[in-house]
């Protein structure tokens, strides 16, 4: 595989969660009548076919995002990392604020990768498994205190235990 880097400069959150979706695995509709809980409880759903990986942010920002087949730059901050797997089935991954998917989940004519050439968050990858660690840079709560990523994604090859729910988040 080629090496992977890519970064999002400007990715909107307005609820405190960002996601990693494969949006031709990830069933989207829910319902024009969702419910908080019927989303959350999709999105488990998901996760644990590991067509998704969502997590809270810690608050509502303008996000960096930086994915790469390499480990964080070890210079810079952990505010906290975990890891969990996702499966590329159709040669593409992208990353989704819970706006986008909201809206996919409450309009059947509207998709998870709807936003993604507004961010430019779509990323070509080969067919397969993966492990991905989302390690936080910044706290949102706090000063920055330095000029790389908000948020690292590393994917590489393999398999590891899913999640059992949204990571990071009270709900």
């Amino acid at each position: 595989m080629a090496q992977l880097q890519h970064r999002i400069d400007d990715m909107t959150d307005d609820s405190g969660f960002l996601g990693l979706v494969d949006p031709h695995a990830y069933t989207s509709f829910v319902g024009e009548d969702w419910t908080l809980e019927m989303l959350f409880e999709r999105f488990e759903s998901e996760i644990r076919q590991q067509t998704m990986l969502f997590w809270g942010t810690g608050g509502e920002e303008q996000w960096r995002i930086d994915l790469s087949d390499s480990p964080v730059d070890p210079r810079l901050p952990v505010i906290r990392q975990i890891t969990g797997p996702i499966t590329v089935t159709r040669g593409e991954l992208i990353v989704v604020n819970l706006e986008t998917v909201t809206m996919a989940a409450q309009y059947a004519e509207s998709a998870v990768d709807d936003d993604k050439d507004i961010y430019g968050s779509g990323i070509e990858l080969p067919n397969g498994d993966y492990i991905c660690t989302v390690t936080q840079l910044t706290d949102p709560e706090e000063d920055r205190t330095h000029e790389g990523p908000d948020f690292h994604l590393q994917l590489i090859a393999g398999r590891t235990s899913p999640w059992s729910g949204v990571a990071w988040s009270e709900l």
